[in-house]
């Protein structure tokens, strides 16, 4: 019964040593899978200093796919006040929930987030910016206009270094304070409505979760404990 028991016993550590290496192995598959970035575009307002845009987000990407991209986005002509805003002196952060548009031209990878569930944006629909000024859709087309914010994310897939020259941006809401015309930004001179030029793009993975290596740790721990155990009957 005892050399039973021991047999059992001796069995135990080599299940766990399994049972870490399968969790180790399923988040390191996850990662390589599925890496969560944070993102920080910034566009430098030569009217409305020392108040720039500037858009913080996160998104995710597989490799060859970016989902999840949200994040916010200040209106730059006012101070931000997400608590108290005070119209025409403060206005709070733009959410940018809305992921409808994404391209791939060989390692360039392309995505553009929306304040609201449409890619209209500008007269005429769609949300591409030109040198032109570019006009809120709906102002004149009989329809209400749809008050819609968008910033574009550029980067390279090799390194996940962003690519500034490619970010753009355009605010058509309220807080814009332009009327009728969308205050935008990109690097194509004279650089949108407002003169506003790319100015920095930053893109850094999220680190993992320091839970996920204290469970790595303490099952470990486990694994000695019960080995002991087991030299010791």
């Amino acid at each position: 019964m005892d050399q039973k028991l021991k047999s059992v016993g001796s069995l135990k550590p080599s299940y766990l040593v399994a049972a870490l290496i399968l969790i180790v192995t399923s988040i390191s598959t996850a990662q390589a899978s599925l890496i969560t970035y944070n993102v920080t575009g910034i566009f430098y307002e030569p009217q409305t200093q020392p108040l720039d845009t500037t858009f913080n987000g996160q998104f995710d990407w597989d490799g060859t796919t970016v989902s999840n991209l949200h994040g916010t986005m200040n209106s730059s002509m006012y101070a931000t006040d997400n608590e108290n805003p005070i119209n025409g002196l403060s206005y709070p952060l733009m959410n940018l929930d809305y992921q409808l548009a994404q391209s791939v031209d060989g390692n360039i990878v392309t995505a553009t987030v929306f304040k609201e569930n449409t890619i209209d944006v500008f007269t005429g629909g769609g949300y591409e910016t030109t040198v032109y000024d570019a006009y809120r859709y709906g102002v004149f087309d009989g329809l209400s206009a749809n008050d819609n914010a968008y910033f574009t994310l550029v980067f390279d897939k090799t390194t996940m270094e962003g690519v500034v020259d490619g970010i753009v941006y355009a605010d058509c809401t309220p807080g814009g304070m332009m009327g009728p015309t969308c205050m935008t930004g990109h690097n194509i001179y004279p650089y949108g409505t407002m003169a506003a030029y790319p100015s920095s793009l930053t893109i850094s993975a999220v680190p993992v979760p320091a839970a996920v290596w204290l469970f790595g740790s303490a099952l470990l721990g486990m694994i000695g404990v019960s080995r002991k155990r087991t030299l010791s009957v």
